[in-house]
């Protein structure tokens, strides 16, 4: 089976300093594969998902190798790189209140990446039709109202709705990886449940392969099969969700496995 996304050997270094910032990370995701990138902030974890979509900032070198869709990544012009981002991979974002264009709304931000994909696929889309698949993908994300929604402005909608609009914007372009930023850390505990149930669904509905990337080990584990943990840039621990949970090899993993246990407790102790 040929992996979506091949990371091997990746170390990323910031400018003159050198200051490495990733070392030798190694991970492989293959279709409908689920795999969670979990760590404290400052880890790595979002470095290693921008990296993967060649999106990294000049100030910052990568050596190594990442395939992405089989094309390697590194060292490719970014305009190569542009038709593998949406069709073999897209991302959703931990803030989508900074991640939409405040000044459009919600409709015409779903419709560009809509017909973005239907030109490259040959077959143009506008007017009605585009209106239909844009209500379409809203109601796919469960938004209520699906065309006021699409009428609205981001501000003039709530923290998870703009999430729900996030991930419909990445499902337009069809991708067969979907990588996802942290896309609960900023909502509340119950649109945080609703979202993880929504994106379970939704990858397993169209066979996607999934990236999930967090600071919080139970909600990974509820939407992946497979684990990385990174520690100050530094792979320490990789393995299926079960065992890292029940017989954690590190001294960092074994750390966060027994805060997700003392949290569930204190979360008990007060039910």
């Amino acid at each position: 089976m040929t992996a979506l996304l091949a990371i091997d050997g990746l170390t990323l270094t910031l400018g003159s300093s050198g200051r490495r910032l990733l070392s030798d990370v190694s991970l492989a995701i293959g279709p409908g594969e689920r795999v969670g990138l979990i760590g404290e902030s400052g880890s790595g974890k979002s470095l290693t998902a921008i990296a993967a979509m060649g999106l990294l900032p000049p100030a910052i070198s990568a050596s190594g190798s990442i395939l992405l869709g089989g094309r390697q990544v590194i060292g490719t012009p970014d305009h190569q790189l542009a038709a593998l981002r949406g069709t073999v991979a897209a991302f959703v974002f931990q803030e989508p209140l900074t991640a939409l264009d405040p000044l459009l709304r919600i409709g015409r931000q779903v419709a560009e990446p809509l017909q973005r994909r239907a030109r490259r696929d040959g077959e143009p889309l506008a007017g009605h039709a585009l209106d239909r698949q844009v209500v379409a993908l809203l109601e796919q994300v469960a938004l209520p109202y699906p065309e006021q929604i699409a009428t609205s402005y981001p501000h003039e909608i709530s923290g998870g709705q703009r999430q729900r609009v996030a991930i419909a914007m990445a499902l337009a372009c069809r991708p067969q990886l979907l990588i996802a930023d942290e896309p609960t850390t900023a909502l509340d505990v119950t649109t945080q449940a609703e979202i993880l149930t929504l994106l379970d669904s939704l990858v397993r509905e169209r066979n996607m392969a999934l990236l999930f990337i967090s600071h919080d080990l139970p909600v990974v584990a509820k939407v992946v099969d497979r684990l990385v943990v990174l520690q100050q840039g530094v792979a320490v621990e990789a393995g299926p969700v079960a065992r890292v949970f029940s017989a954690p090899e590190h001294d960092y993993t074994r750390a966060l496995v027994a805060a997700a246990h003392a949290f569930d407790r204190a979360l008990e102790g007060t039910a």
